[in-house]
């Protein structure tokens, strides 16, 4: 007797839970600043793939239109989780998210939802300029190469290393709840920290080169690389998993602090 009306609230849920992110996706799209950081952010793999694909065809090396396809995808995943991080500690400082949460009483589902729609969009855009510069290099930079099962994994894991890293960012965001603060943190983690510990291995101290290999800025490009490193004892599959730990580790940081106020 019961079955119907639990199937029935189940599928409201699900209805409600499906709502929300396209709601927070619309949302993202129509805020500005987001919009602007995100387009900006893709530039960047667009003028690098179409340059590459433009030199390839003057200097006639061995065509490789996946490397091509995900140059400058590691700078995107880092634009990715810088707006998805401004943007949520910047509904913080406005006010905007105590009308969300209002509007959503169950925090948890704010929060996915956010996440679901910063990485939801970023994913998208990314997949947009790999198209694009792919099919420029095929067509016009003559960087005709059969696809394999290693180019369709190398750029499955580069949309799967944006949107973890936009989902980094959002998490980030709510739990430090300050664009400014969650902005100094992605770039820390992105490109100080790696930096300093790498110069800090090249000089001797032992373990930084280690520990530099599993900050997120190393992780992502270790995660589209086509062709791994020497020495990379994770892999682009491993960078991949840890990536996807840091963010899940971050979400659960976001979603406990929400849980406490």
């Amino acid at each position: 007797m019961l079955r119907p009306p639990i199937r029935i609230a189940r599928q409201q849920d699900a209805q409600r839970r499906s709502e929300l992110v396209s709601a927070e996706t619309i949302r993202i799209l129509r805020t500005r600043t987001s919009v602007v950081v995100l387009l900006l952010g893709a530039a960047v793999p667009l003028a690098l793939g179409v340059g590459q694909a433009i030199y390839r065809k003057v200097s006639s090396p061995a065509p490789d239109l996946t490397g091509i396809a995900t140059a400058g995808v590691d700078i995107f995943a880092f634009v990715a989780a810088l707006a998805a991080a401004i943007g949520v500690g910047r509904d913080y400082q406005t006010g905007a998210i105590a009308f969300r949460m209002l509007l959503v009483p169950r925090r948890g589902r704010l929060l996915a939802a956010s996440a679901l729609g910063y990485s939801g969009v970023a994913a998208a855009l990314a997949v947009l300029v790999m198209l694009v510069v792919g099919v420029f290099a095929a067509v016009f930079g003559g960087a005709f190469a059969p696809f394999s099962a290693d180019s369709v994994a190398a750029v499955m894991r580069s949309i799967a290393a944006v949107a973890l890293a936009s989902c980094f960012g959002a998490g980030l965001g709510y739990a430090v709840r300050s664009a400014t603060v969650a902005a100094i943190v992605i770039i820390t983690v992105f490109w100080l920290a790696p930096i300093t510990l790498l110069i800090a291995g090249l000089s001797g101290v032992q373990g930084a080169t280690s520990v530099a290999n599993i900050t997120t800025g190393i992780l992502v490009g270790q995660a589209i690389s086509t062709t791994p490193e020497p020495g990379d004892a994770l892999g682009p599959w491993g960078a991949l998993l840890l990536l996807a730990i840091w963010s899940g580790g971050v979400l659960l940081l976001a979603a406990l602090r929400l849980k406490g106020k």
